[in-house]
């Protein structure tokens, strides 16, 4: 699936929770199937390309899977080490995630628990940017989880 961002001034900043929230609502739709958005940031908050969705995560990032570079891991360290890669490559400095999911605005138990494991392993996955945000995109909308949610 490929996406097109709308015109926008590539030296944009968005520094707060707020700006961020505006940019994302701008970029996507309500929700309709689970997957994962990444967003990268460079080092002076300015969006930078590709942004990426990952479809097909099961609703246990605790979930064991067999890759061909790293053997049978967490599906959420799978996540964390494409997120690096792509990082690299796209020069990231911080990440914002996107968790979507059909479904009302309250968080789920799924919601909570990728939340943390993309928090967590991104302060223990070598390469990954620091994460500055994560937000549910449900039927209506979109929702901050802040850490005070998920820990």
């Amino acid at each position: 699936m490929t996406h097109s961002l709308p015109p926008r001034d590539p030296q944009q900043r968005f520094t707060s929770h707020q700006e961020l929230a505006w940019l994302l609502n701008g970029l996507l739709q309500p929700a309709v199937r689970q997957q994962f958005w990444l967003f990268l940031f460079d080092a002076e908050h300015r969006l930078r390309d590709p942004i990426i969705p990952f479809e097909g995560l099961p609703a246990d990032p605790h979930e064991v899977h067999e890759t061909s570079d790293m053997g049978r891991v967490p599906f959420a360290t799978v996540l964390l080490q494409r997120i690096a890669w792509v990082s690299e490559v796209a020069k990231a400095a911080s990440m914002v995630g996107v968790w979507e999911r059909p479904g009302p605005e309250r968080f789920t138990a799924t919601d909570l628990r990728w939340a943390q494991s993309i928090a967590h392993g991104a302060g223990e996955t070598a390469g990954v940017p620091r994460v500055r945000s994560l937000f549910v995109l449900h039927d209506t909308g979109l929702r901050l989880i802040a850490p005070d949610d998920y820990i």
